[in-house]
């Protein structure tokens, strides 16, 4: 196979984006780096773990160009050697036991590898097909054995996400979440654990004690999802929300919390206070609202920033700003968004569990923020979090008072006035009694409601109600829209792929069988895993390499990651979202759809949803819909999803949607909806959408 510039320029895109999102979560003393010894040889290392050689890094569907394994990662590296004759045993274990058992360690000489090797690294891992939450007999077992003879014994996770730990585990020097990592998992995690990259990651997620713990936190569809619901309900976790770690020591200066207007100010001083490393920090900004409502939980992260690389001693101030508005709830009651009156404390910090007071806000009365678009739902289940249980955070109650007794004081009269936005009616496009092809609006000779009004009903159901249902031209890929030549509407290819394109890689002759094409689509990293390195630059520049190869494929639309919150790792597709965290959810798929743009699109949508979902409108407002509003400015397509939202299916004539359409500004395409069909007025709508968009995206 020749690879390409391309192919090797968005190979370095995954590898660096891999390393990004990979999260150091326990370091004991010293295990991590592995560094070459005082002559400048390479480390030996033993490598433990048939998950060496068969790395999950992808669901089963994609298909690599090419996929780097942890073990041939650290053999290309030139800081450790895995033991030669360890390898081989792994290999020749490999291909006798293709099903992925693991290799018995009896026949193995510990004392040996004791003598050769200066750490152990041992890799357990579980693919989206199989992802059993708890260690088998088997891991505990290699884990026991190996920690018993190496001191320096590195635990590598090549899973969807949590997977509960155990005292086997635990007694690891280090462990490492390297998720679902792509193609070049290898070469990314090699580059962390030898220092080439630093450790930078953060948990999107939430790893609880036990997995059970899950199962609680998903019993409703309520304001308590993840760190929320473990935070508020006071629930043990082995690694909270947000947390990473790294070779440096990246302490907090002073901390402060202000008023700019009607924008909250957020400044923290960081140092790196270490001596050998450089480091960068995660820097979080939670929120608590005031006192008496406990529906909600007891705090919440509103917004986050990574520093830059830090060199030992140096030091950044990061400054984060936000609207007040932001902190406002939504109240079924008034139909609207709420400030409500007391004290906002706003804490600054590394993990939902590990944060600093920066200051308190008051605002003396309660205020409507904006109106909603009233909505008609069935009433659904919200727990109510249980007083005096939930996490303390490490202040004492003297700080608080102190807080609140220097709070600064903010009057609802400073609020913008904001009515409720009101869409006007669609009734239809009137024709002008002349025949129009897009080309004659994109070349001005003609509006797109003139085109649409010259459509015919069944052209017009074609296009809308046809949309990615007709064979796809392009192998592989998920389907196709109609291509209707009277009105010169091209068809619009369609891929999905939540790790980059998945298309058909090699494409073979109808008659021979012999491969005559090949269509090379990167495997980048999991959105669950991509999303650890919190960090839009990187999700950006993923959004691009994917673009520039929908445009060289000549795909026009990709259905990646699900935008939707994760609730729990035995939900459908987990790590195709991004974080149980609708902020992230919202930033990352804005920062993946800016980077496509400009050469192609990817679409806003949650396409793993049950098939139906009870929510409050509270809920829906504040946690479930929240990544789709941060969302809807960098996405100019959009699908709906397949289920019933409490009872009420997602179409363009909806309550649901259309109170989603006003209260987000979105006006990019939809599609999705077949219950359009001999609806004209519905159809006209939706066709303009869709050329709209059209009209403007490239290579159509």
């Amino acid at each position: 196979m020749d690879i390409t510039l391309r192919m090797s320029d968005h190979a370095l895109t995954a590898r660096a984006a891999a390393a990004a999102g990979i999260v150091l979560l326990q370091n004991k003393n010293r295990t991590l780096p592995l560094l070459p010894q005082e002559d400048g040889a390479p480390l030996p290392v033993a490598v433990f773990g048939v998950k060496q050689l068969q790395t999950p890094a992808f669901d089963k569907t994609m298909t690599p160009w090419r996929s780097i394994g942890v073990l041939d990662g650290l053999a290309a590296s030139e800081t450790v050697r895995p033991d030669a004759l360890l390898a081989r045993k792994y290999r020749t274990w490999a291909v006798e036991h293709p099903e992925g058992s693991e290799m018995p360690l009896t026949n193995l000489d510990f004392g040996a590898l004791r003598h050769d090797c200066a750490a152990a690294v041992v890799v357990i891992g579980r693919t989206p097909e199989r992802y059993g939450l708890q260690l088998t007999e088997e891991e505990t077992a290699m884990l026991t054995r190996v920690t018993s003879v190496f001191d320096r014994t590195v635990l590598v996770l090549a899973a969807p996400g949590f997977i509960e730990l155990n005292e086997a585990a635990l007694s690891c020097g280090a462990i490492v979440f390297l998720g679902l990592a792509g193609q070049e998992a290898g070469g990314a995690l090699a580059d962390v654990l030898t220092a080439k990259v630093m450790p930078s990651g953060h948990l999107s997620f939430s790893w609880p004690e036990h997995a059970e713990a899950f199962a609680d936190a998903c019993a409703a569809a309520d304001q308590f999802t993840g760190y929320r619901y473990f935070d508020s309900f006071g629930v043990p976790v082995r690694y909270p929300f947000g947390h990473g770690l790294s070779y440096g020591t990246v302490a907090f200066g002073s901390v402060s919390a202000g008023l700019d207007g009607c924008d909250v100010t957020v400044s923290a001083e960081l140092v790196n206070t270490g001596e050998e490393f450089a480091a960068s920090e995660l820097v979080q900004v939670y929120v608590t609202r005031p006192e008496g409502d406990l529906t909600r939980p007891v705090s919440f992260l509103n917004c986050f920033r990574k520093s830059r690389l830090l060199a030992p001693g140096e030091s950044q101030t990061i400054t984060l700003r936000f609207p007040i508005t932001e902190l406002s709830v939504y109240r079924e009651s008034a139909h609207a968004f709420v400030l409500d009156a007391g004290y906002y404390d706003i804490r600054i910090g590394t993990s939902s569990r590990a944060c600093y007071l920066a200051g308190s806000i008051r605002l003396t009365r309660s205020a409507v923020v904006q109106a909603a678009e009233p909505l008609t739902m069935p009433a659904a289940q919200e727990r109510t979090r249980p007083e005096n249980v939930c996490f303390q955070f490490p202040e004492d109650l003297a700080e608080i008072e102190q807080a609140h007794k220097h709070a600064i004081r903010f009057s609802d009269r400073n609020l913008p006035r904001r009515s409720r936005r009101r869409g006007r009616e669609f009734t239809g496009c009137r024709p002008d009694g002349a025949h129009h092809t897009l080309a004659d609006v994109r070349e001005g000779r003609c509006s797109v409601f003139h085109l649409v009004a010259d459509m015919d009903t069944e052209n017009l159901e074609r296009l809308v109600c046809g949309f990615g249902k007709e064979p796809a031209s392009v192998p592989g890929a998920l389907g196709a829209s109609a291509a209707i030549e009277r009105y010169g509407i091209p068809a619009v290819q369609i891929a999905g792929g939540a790790q980059g394109l998945r298309l058909l890689r090699d494409i073979p002759d109808e008659e021979t069988g012999e491969i005559v094409r090949r269509q090379c689509a990167t495997v980048f990293p999991a959105p669950a895993q991509l999303a650890c390195s919190f960090d839009q630059e990187v999700v950006r520049a993923v959004g691009r390499a994917v673009g520039l190869e929908m445009a060289e494929l000549g795909v026009q639309l990709w259905l990646g990651p699900d935008a939707g919150v994760m609730r729990s790792p035995q939900e459908k597709r987990f790590a195709e979202k991004w974080s149980e965290e609708p902020v992230v959810c919202g930033a990352m798929t804005s920062a993946l759809a800016a980077g496509a743009w400009p050469y192609g699109t990817a679409a806003l949508h949650a396409q793993s949803l049950p098939e139906t979902v009870s929510v409050s409108q509270s809920a829906l407002r504040d946690v479930y819909g929240l990544p789709f509003e941060i969302a809807a400015n960098s996405c100019r397509a959009a699908k709906l999803p397949d289920c019933a939202i409490s009872g009420q299916r997602l179409t363009e004539n909806s309550p649901l949607l259309r109170a989603w359409l006003l209260d987000c500004g979105y006006g990019g395409m939809l599609w999705g909806d077949e219950t359009l069909r001999s609806d004209r007025i519905g159809l006209e709508k939706a066709a303009i959408r869709i050329l709209k968009w059209m009209l403007q995206a490239k290579k159509l």
